[in-house]
C-alpha cells in the first residue's frame, strides 16, 4: 500500500526470532490493521487479506487466532461494517417497495419463515426416508414381468 507521498506503508513488521534463526516474527502494524478492517469492510476473503499483507495465509491465521485479539478484532469490525452497508441498501429498496428485499430481511434479520414456527435452538431440517420390506423373487418377478400385447 503507498501513500500520497509515494512512501510505503509498513503493514507487517518482521523482527528476528531470537534463538536459532528460523523465520521472522511477524506482526501486524497499526497501518496493518487499518488495511485489514478496510479490506474486510470491502468483502475481501482472509486469503485476499493475507496476499495484500504480503504474509502466508497459514501465518495470517495465526496472528488471527493471536491471544491479543487485534487481527481478529479488526476482521470482525470490518466484516460488521460490511453487513451493516449490506442491510441498509437492502433496505432502502425494501423500503422503496422491492418484495424480495422485503422478505429476504424479514427472514434475515426477523428470523421469519415461510412454514410454521420451529423450537428455538433446534434444527428444523427434517428428512424421512421410507424403505419398503424386500421382495419376494415371486413379487419381484411380476413386478419386471413384460405383457405381451396382441396386435
Amino acid at each position: 500500500m503507498t501513500t500520497a507521498t509515494n512512501k510505503r506503508v509498513q503493514l507487517v513488521r518482521r523482527t528476528p526470532r531470537p534463538g536459532k534463526g528460523g523465520a521472522p516474527v511477524v506482526s501486524i502494524t497499526d497501518e496493518g490493521l487499518a488495511a485489514i478492517e478496510t479490506m474486510a469492510s470491502n468483502g475481501n476473503s482472509n486469503l485476499t487479506i493475507a496476499r495484500a499483507l504480503g504474509v502466508h495465509p497459514g501465518v495470517f491465521r495465526d496472528l488471527r487466532d493471536d491471544d491479543d485479539g487485534r487481527v481478529s478484532a479488526a476482521l470482525d469490525t470490518g466484516r460488521a461494517r460490511l453487513a451493516d452497508e449490506l442491510t441498509d441498501l437492502l433496505l432502502k429498496k425494501a423500503r422503496a417497495g422491492n418484495v424480495t428485499c422485503m422478505i429476504f430481511l424479514a427472514k434475515a434479520r426477523l428470523g421469519w419463515r415461510d412454514i410454521g414456527p420451529t423450537s428455538p435452538g433446534t434444527n428444523a431440517t427434517q428428512v424421512n426416508i421410507h424403505i419398503p420390506p424386500a421382495m419376494t423373487a415371486s413379487e419381484f418377478q411380476k413386478l419386471v414381468e413384460v405383457k405381451r400385447v396382441e396386435s
